[in-house]
């Protein structure tokens, strides 16, 4: 594992005190005004995708936000890192811990929709893959890993919530905003994760031996 300083527990605690102010905000004003400017047209050109090809894969991209994908997605990253096994615990209950801050939120902001009369603000799908996907970038800067292999890792977590966000539109099941909302809950309470973790990681430096009255002592 690498070991971490006071710089990096304090960009985690700025992330996800940011993060997370910024959904709240977001969420105000989605109660106060409803649907945002651009909401319309941005779901109104997404749509014209309807039939294509786009729109039939994602239909299985949209699985990326459902636990079918996201559990075995996790149970392979504590499979793989030492780091995520330390705190294994932490990273398995921000899943449903995000999805109930996600429901209670749908409930309070109240607004619908595209179709149907279901509340749509904040999407879950988006906060669930957002969730694992900053999660794994986290995992990432605790891991030695080869350059190759982040690079492609980290874009992987950034398509994943793209694909899923774009899939949850264009199956005319959110607003652009709604998918915006997932995305600022997920990775807030990740990064909040990130943060706890970051705290209780650091790794203890070596006691050096010292030389007392001519003979060797150990001490910190």
């Amino acid at each position: 594992m690498t070991p971490l300083d006071a710089s990096t527990v304090a960009r985690w605690r700025t992330l996800a005190l940011v993060l997370l102010g910024a959904f709240l905000g977001m969420s105000l004003v989605v109660y106060t005004v409803g649907l945002l400017p651009g909401d319309v047209p941005l779901h109104r050109e997404i749509l014209k995708g309807r039939g294509s090809l786009l729109h039939a894969i994602a239909r299985w991209v949209d699985y990326g936000g459902k636990w079918i994908f996201l559990a075995p997605a996790i149970l392979l990253l504590l499979a793989w890192s030492r780091a995520a096994r330390r705190h294994w615990w932490l990273w398995c209950a921000l899943m449903p811990i995000g999805g109930a801050v996600e429901q209670a939120f749908k409930f309070l902001v109240g607004r619908p929709r595209p179709r149907g009369v279901n509340w749509g603000f904040p999407s879950g799908h988006v906060t669930a893959a957002t969730t694992f996907a900053v999660i794994l970038l986290y995992i990432l800067t605790r891991e030695r890993v080869s350059p190759a292999a982040r690079g492609i890792l980290t874009a992987a977590a950034i398509a994943l919530v793209a694909a899923v966000g774009f899939a949850r539109v264009i199956l005319n099941a959110h607003w652009p905003t709604d998918v915006l909302g997932g995305v600022l809950l997920g990775a807030g309470c990740a990064a909040a994760g990130a943060w706890w973790d970051a705290r209780h990681s650091e790794t203890r430096q070596p006691a050096r031996p010292r030389v007392v009255n001519g003979a060797i002592e150990i001490g910190s």
